[in-house]
């Protein structure tokens, strides 16, 4: 509750984030109603294979998954958002980073001057402001869905791994000796598709936020290209951002046990190719 109210305060203030982030929001959406109605087929087709015991456990399944997926969405959908209010940020930033630098070759008119630098300096303050809500909406964001995380994430590496060996096991074993049909496996790896495509989706959303916050912090630096000093307040309003940015570092982590970067993903996908190789070797030797 106290994160939904802070997102909406935050949202209020620049509403045209939705269309800008429409497209992204548009394609989860269309991601998650792929992969439910895809669950539901092959929870539909197993039904038919499944004994009447079997039946409440596998619609169970399926609602778990639902709830999941929601979960998921809304973690996505805030992420979205903020990652669109960055965007405005780093262009406002780069039109006072320009008009500075300008105002700093310019001839000084004292009365001008300090009007221009002062009203720089409230545009810096109030970029400032919103991007401190905007990484206080991500920190809480990481707190509430920090054990849903760890369990996407876990689920995710669990099946990555079960995948791999499914994918041996049909070519070593075939599908008869599997007793699995080609209608069942069609739609499994239909769905694979759109699963992974949906994680990969949610990946590259959170990183690239990283990104937009690393690019707002290069921009601060371009400060000190400027031709002449400006005036203090303006100064101060650039030293005051630059320093808010380096006492709180933008950071996304799992339960504050592991971070996620382009570096992380890359270590959790090299021990997914590790494990899945152990595993088949594992059945090559024993079975």
């Amino acid at each position: 509750m106290r994160l939904v109210k802070i997102w909406l305060k935050v949202l209020l203030k620049k509403p045209q984030v939705i269309r800008i982030s429409r497209w992204g929001i548009l394609f989860k959406f269309i991601m998650a109603i792929m992969t439910d109605l895809l669950q539901l087929a092959i929870t539909w087709n197993a039904m038919g294979h499944a004994k009447a015991n079997q039946a409440t456990l596998i619609a169970l399944q399926f609602w778990m998954s639902a709830m999941v997926n929601l979960a998921i969405a809304q973690r996505y959908l805030v992420i979205v958002l903020v990652r669109a209010h960055y965007h405005l940020l780093n262009i406002e930033l780069r039109q006072v980073i320009d008009e500075s630098r300008i105002l700093s070759s310019q001839p000084r008119r004292k009365g001008a001057f300090m009007t221009k630098c002062c009203s720089l300096a409230d545009q810096v303050d109030n970029i400032a402001k919103l991007q401190s809500q905007l990484q206080m909406i991500v920190s809480h964001l990481e707190e509430v869905f920090g054990i849903e995380a760890l369990l996407v994430y876990s689920g995710y590496y669990i099946f990555s791994i079960a995948i791999t060996y499914m994918i041996y096991s049909i070519l070593k074993y075939g599908l008869d000796n599997l007793e699995m049909t080609l209608t069942s496996t069609v739609l499994s790896f239909t769905w694979c598709f759109f699963f992974y495509l949906d994680a990969i989706l949610n990946l590259f959303n959170t990183l690239n936020l990283q990104d937009d916050h690393k690019k707002l912090a290069r921009l601060l630096e371009e400060r000190t290209l400027f031709d002449h000093t400006l005036d203090v307040r303006l100064e101060e309003s650039f030293e005051s951002m630059q320093l808010q940015l380096i006492r709180n570092p933008f950071k996304i982590e799992i339960v504050k046990l592991f971070p996620v970067s382009r570096n992380s993903a890359m270590a959790m996908f090299g021990s997914l190719v590790t494990h899945s190789v152990f595993l088949i070797q594992y059945d090559m030797e024993y079975f």
